[in-house]
C-alpha cells in the first residue's frame, strides 16, 4: 500500500456495534468517528462500561462492527473475510489485554518465541531487555503484575507490529507501577515509531503526553 505521509494508521468511520438480547437492542458503540495517526500515542479515556474494551476489540479486528468502516493503514477491513483480517492482525497489530494471558508453563522467552513467525531466542531476549525485563527464565507465576505487563508488551512486538493496542494496561497496578508502564510505552512510541492506542479510566494518566479521546456511553466526544 502507498500511504500518504502522516496518514492514519487506524481510522473509524461511523462505526456502530449493536448487540441483541431477545427483543432488546443494545448499542455498545454508536457513531464512532476518529482516527489515530501513524507513530502517535493515544489514550481512550472513560468510565467502566462505556465501551472502551469493545472499541479496542473492533480496532484489533477481533470483532466486526455492526455498521461502519474500520481502516487499517488505509485498507478497509470491514467487509474483508476473516482470513484477510487475520493476516492484517498477524502483520500489523499487537494486543495487550487486561489479563496477561501468558502461558503459565512457559518462561518469559518461551512466551515470546511461541507467537513468532520464526522462533528466535535472541530476538526475544532483546525485546525483553527493551521493556526492562532481564529475568528471561522466569515463569508467569513468579512475576509481579508489572513484570507480566512488561512481558506482554514485549510479546505484542514480536512480529514487528506497527500498531500496539492495550486494554487497561495499568488497571491492576499501583500508581508508581502504572507510571512506569506508561513511561515505557511513551519511550517505545518514540524509539520504535509505534502507533499506540490504549484505554484507561485512570484520571492520573492525564499528565502524560498523548492524544486524548474521551468516551462516554459508547461514543467518543469531540476533542
Amino acid at each position: 500500500m502507498n500511504e500518504p505521509k502522516n496518514y492514519a494508521s487506524v481510522e473509524l468511520n461511523d462505526v456502530w456495534k449493536i448487540y441483541k438480547n431477545k427483543d432488546n437492542v443494545i448499542p455498545a458503540l454508536s457513531r464512532i468517528n476518529c482516527s489515530f495517526k501513524e507513530c502517535s500515542f493515544n489514550i481512550i479515556h472513560g468510565p467502566s462500561g462505556c465501551g472502551k474494551s469493545t472499541l479496542i476489540r473492533i480496532i484489533g479486528l477481533v470483532e466486526t462492527p455492526s455498521l461502519g468502516e474500520v481502516l487499517i493503514k488505509c485498507e478497509n477491513t470491514s467487509d474483508q473475510p476473516q482470513k484477510i483480517r487475520n493476516s492484517i492482525i498477524r502483520d500489523e497489530i499487537g494486543m495487550v489485554f487486561q489479563g496477561s494471558n501468558l502461558i503459565q508453563t512457559l518462561n518469559a522467552v518461551e512466551n515470546l518465541t511461541l507467537p513468532m513467525w520464526s522462533s528466535d531466542n535472541k530476538k526475544a531476549e532483546d525485546l525483553l531487555k527493551k521493556v526492562g525485563f532481564n529475568d528471561y527464565n522466569k515463569f508467569p507465576n513468579e512475576m509481579s503484575l508489572e513484570e507480566e505487563q512488561r512481558v506482554c508488551i514485549a510479546r505484542a512486538m514480536v512480529n514487528n507490529h506497527s500498531i500496539i493496542l492495550l486494554d487497561e494496561p495499568s488497571g491492576a497496578l499501583h500508581s508508581k507501577e502504572a507510571d512506569q508502564i506508561m513511561e515505557l510505552l511513551l519511550d517505545l512510541n518514540r524509539s520504535e515509531g509505534l502507533t499506540i492506542i490504549l484505554t484507561t479510566n485512570n484520571n492520573k494518566l492525564f499528565q502524560f503526553d498523548y492524544n486524548l479521546f474521551e468516551m462516554v456511553d459508547g461514543t467518543i466526544l469531540k476533542k
